[in-house]
């Protein structure tokens, strides 16, 4: 590449390598990240209509490579690359199949890796051995009408079947609110009592947003499942706690909303 284009790539790449890809404007973001793909053109002016079309440069690397090609000046090549950078940038971030999730904060940096960014609300459920490293993990998010629907019965099922001790269940709001519903908080600890029945314990349930995210363990959401192992008159005890419990936890996220 030479002449005026030719000069102006280099200054944007000696701006990446003196400040970081982050310094730079999301337009010039594009810009650089089509110059492999738009060899012989000024990508500036792709890379300002992509945002005009699309509105942000999140919006764009969310956008199917179809949307992309459309605008103008865009190939196809360039339209497939920008729209599978998100799925490689999360496969960079989970990587390690040795990586322990044993703790809120290792487990939320791979709930958000995989769906922190959706545009549409997704949920995890991750099957983890022993030594808290993930057997295997599913997205339960309906592909035709991005509803989440979480079957209690199959998770459990899932569970025994890969031999895991834990599980962990994670899933996003893009609207930005990390705050769980009630009906979250309940449909989760009927999978907690589920899951003990048979020996494995729900680790944590995660709600990210962004980079952001939400703990029900942290938070103390989660309620101990009832033992099942003393008499018939001590398990009716324990239901009763539990319900007890869940009610006083609802209390408590009731007054503090109203604050």
């Amino acid at each position: 590449m030479q002449g005026m284009h030719g000069g102006h790539r280099e200054r944007l790449r000696n701006r990446i390598r003196k400040y970081g890809f982050e310094s730079l404007e999301e337009h010039e973001k594009l810009e650089y990240l089509l110059y492999a793909f738009v060899p012989r053109r000024d990508t500036n002016p792709i890379a300002h209509e992509l945002l005009a079309a699309f509105g942000s440069f999140k919006a764009v690397l969310d956008a199917e490579p179809e949307q992309l090609a459309s605008v103008k000046g865009m190939t196809e090549n360039a339209a497939l690359f920008l729209h599978t950078l998100p799925a490689a940038i999360s496969s960079y971030f989970i990587a390690d199949k040795k990586k322990r999730l044993d703790s809120p904060l290792s487990s939320a940096e791979y709930v958000i890796a995989l769906i922190g960014g959706k545009a549409e609300e997704h949920c995890l459920i991750l099957y983890l051995d022993d030594g808290c490293h993930v057997i295997k993990k599913e997205d339960v998010t309906s592909k035709k009408n991005r509803a989440v629907d979480v079957d209690r019965d199959v998770i459990v099922a899932e569970a025994v079947k890969c031999n895991a001790k834990f599980v962990i269940l994670g899933h996003n709001h893009p609207n930005g609110s990390l705050k769980p519903s009630y009906f979250d908080i309940q449909a989760t600890n009927r999978i907690v009592q589920a899951l003990g029945v048979v020996n494995i314990v729900l680790a944590d349930h995660l709600i990210v947003s962004g980079t952001e995210y939400y703990s029900m363990k942290i938070n103390g959401d989660l309620v101990s499942p009832v033992d099942l192992n003393g008499s018939i008159y001590q398990f009716a005890e324990g239901l009763v706690r539990r319900e007890n419990d869940l009610n006083r936890l609802q209390q408590v996220k009731s007054a503090s909303e109203d604050k």
